[in-house]
């Protein structure tokens, strides 16, 4: 029993360091700048050619439109950053993604709600960008994954250890038990 419990609480602290370890730190997106290098004379000599030999132009876009943000409604905000709620009986930890509705909003920090519980997150940690918020919380499940992969091996390879370590300890008292044990010597008699 003692032994189960031993493994349980290691896979716990190795699943918890392993979890502080791999958790993604939040870092602001570089939003990508795309150039778009104006044709050389080669280039459009070579189009001209082609549009020529077609008979008709194809209108040709000036510029790729840039992709439009897709806003959560207004009120609506998601977690960047992991974050957590103590309560009487433990802590409650809400994850990246996590949907919230505004409550009060702060210059540092806002109040918002799950649903359920009400806390206080820094006002950097949220945003109301749908694609942001999706990056996030796959990244972090991606992560728990990961963890998850790796605490189930480390708890397996404890357990085999732990069974050869019987295993030996088994053999070990089978051959003490099958010595043939040495007679005692006689002592001389003065």
């Amino acid at each position: 029993m003692k032994k189960a419990l031993l493994v349980l609480l290691s896979v716990a602290i190795v699943g918890y360091l392993a979890w502080r370890w791999f958790a993604p730190t939040a870092a602001a997106p570089t939003p990508v700048q795309r150039s778009n290098p104006k044709p050389t004379a080669a280039a459009r000599s070579t189009r001209t050619k082609q549009v020529a030999q077609q008979g008709v132009a194809k209108p040709t876009p000036a510029r790729p439109a840039a992709p439009q943000r897709r806003l959560a409604p207004e009120g609506t905000f998601f977690l960047l950053q992991r974050a957590s709620l103590p309560i009487d009986s433990g802590v409650i930890g809400f994850a990246p993604g996590t949907k919230v509705t505004m409550v009060e909003q702060g210059d540092s920090a806002s109040t918002v709600t799950d649903g359920q519980y009400q806390f206080t997150v820094q006002s950097s940690q949220l945003t109301n960008d749908l694609d942001l918020a999706a990056s996030v919380a796959k990244a972090d499940y991606t992560t728990q994954a990961q963890i998850t992969e790796l605490t189930a091996k480390w708890a397996q390879e404890y357990s085999q250890q732990q069974r050869d370590a019987f295993i030996a300890s088994e053999k070990g008292k089978a051959q003490k038990k099958t010595r043939p044990r040495a007679t005692p010597r006689a002592t001389p008699k003065h």
